[in-house]
């Protein structure tokens, strides 16, 4: 699961991961409404052979938290219920959703016995969160926020932030290049220390990390 608000950079550490994939299969949902959602055009011309359109499932009803038993559990048993079923399936979080329902989801009779989640990544706009606003843009969030009918909650951005922290397995501090090495290792340090114990912090720039990393958290 990858989580993180608009702008933070999860659909360019995603695109990296599918051009680094070495062979694996990946499913992609991505969690996109309104006329905000750009990511699934741009991973469909990603061009690789772990990429094809069956392989990309778009949730456009809304925030994956809010249409859970509507939207993902069905995607979710319909790609696993495939003749080639993939070897890892990839969520992009709207960056609206609350990570713990859709983790919680899948404890679902339907999926639990055939699928567990590997880790939770949350990636942080490093600059922006040092800057003390969390996203880049806070207009374009209020224009996201507008554009989904089914939002069911109206959480501030700081506790949003929070609950992406505490349900992470890894953070991601992205666009590290801004802030200079000793302002990324700082800005590393704070976020490790208001995560879980044993959580991994690690700096990227372009959401470029080893796919190994990203999907190897068991």
């Amino acid at each position: 699961i990858v989580t993180g608000f608009l702008g933070a950079g999860k659909t360019t550490l995603i695109r990296h991961m599918l051009e680094n994939a070495q062979g694996r299969r990946i499913a992609l949902i991505i969690n996109e409404f309104g006329d905000l959602g750009v990511d699934g055009d741009l991973l469909k011309g990603c061009g690789d052979e772990t990429c094809t359109e069956d392989d990309i499932m778009e949730l456009s009803n809304g925030c994956i938290c809010c249409t859970v038993a509507e939207d993902f559990i069905p995607t979710m048993e319909a790609l696993l219920n495939r003749e080639n079923v993939p070897d890892h399936i990839v969520i992009e979080t709207s960056g609206l959703a609350l990570p713990q329902p859709l983790v919680r989801a899948f404890n679902w009779p339907g999926i639990s016995t055939k699928v567990t989640v590997d880790g939770v990544v949350t990636v942080v706009d490093g600059k922006a969160v040092n800057d003390g606003q969390f996203a880049h843009n806070l207009a374009a969030i209020d224009a996201q926020r507008a554009a989904d009918d089914n939002l069911d909650h109206e959480t501030p951005l700081s506790e949003l932030f929070e609950d992406q922290i505490a349900c992470a397995d890894m953070i991601v501090v992205n666009k590290a290049d801004l802030l200079g090495e000793a302002g990324a290792g700082t800005l590393s340090d704070k976020l490790k220390s208001e995560a879980r114990g044993g959580v991994q912090v690690l700096q990227a720039t372009m959401g470029a990390l080893p796919v190994d990393v990203l999907l190897g958290q068991g």
